[in-house]
C-alpha cells in the first residue's frame, strides 16, 4: 500500500511540473503570436503611408489610400497569428464608421471576421484578437497588438474618434 502511495504522489508531481512546462511554452507562443501580429499590423501601416505619401495608391479626399491593396505585399501577405487563416484579410471600415479608431466588434465573434480592418477616412489599421478567456485578456491581447490603451472590448466604449480629424496632406 506505502508503494502504491508513493507512485501516486510521483505521478501527481510529474502531472504538475508537465503541465508548468506546457504552460510556459503555450505562453510563450501566445506572446510571439502576439508580437508577429503587432509587427504585421506595424508594416501594413508603414505601406499604407508610404503608397499615400508618395501618390501609389488612389487617395480619398482626406488622403489615405481608399484601400489597402494584396499586392502591395508581393504575394507575402503580413499575417494575424492569433486567428486562423480561414477569413477574410482586410475588413474596410464602412462610411457609417468613417470616425471610428476600432473596428466594431474589436474581436473575431463569429469565426468569419476579417484579421485586419482598415479605416481610410483616418488612416488607421488594427488587428482583430480571438476571444480568449476573459474580457481582460481579451482587452490585453487587443491592446498589444494595436498599441492602444483601451479601457474596455465593449462595442461601444472607445470605438468612436476622439480625436480631431487630421489630414494627410505634407502642404
Amino acid at each position: 500500500m506505502r508503494r502504491l502511495v508513493d507512485l501516486i504522489c510521483v505521478l501527481v508531481v510529474c502531472a504538475i511540473a508537465y503541465g508548468a512546462i506546457w504552460m510556459s511554452k503555450h505562453s510563450d507562443r501566445h506572446e510571439d503570436r502576439v508580437e508577429t501580429t503587432r509587427a504585421s499590423v506595424v508594416q501594413i501601416q508603414s505601406e499604407l503611408v508610404l503608397r499615400s505619401q508618395s501618390g501609389r495608391a488612389a487617395l480619398n479626399p482626406r488622403g489615405w489610400s481608399e484601400t489597402i491593396v494584396p499586392a502591395w505585399f508581393g504575394g507575402d501577405l503580413p499575417a494575424n497569428l492569433l486567428l486562423d487563416d480561414d477569413r477574410p484579410w482586410m475588413e474596410i471600415a464602412s462610411v457609417e464608421q468613417a470616425e471610428f479608431e476600432h473596428p466594431k466588434p474589436l474581436f473575431d465573434v463569429s469565426g468569419q471576421d476579417a484579421s485586419f480592418w482598415y479605416n481610410p477616412a483616418l488612416g488607421i489599421v488594427r488587428a482583430r484578437v480571438p476571444m480568449l478567456s476573459t474580457d481582460a485578456k481579451t482587452l490585453d491581447a487587443y491592446n498589444s497588438v494595436n498599441g492602444v490603451e483601451l479601457d474596455s472590448i465593449s462595442p461601444t466604449t472607445g470605438v468612436v474618434n476622439t480625436t480631431a480629424s487630421v489630414d494627410n496632406s505634407i502642404d
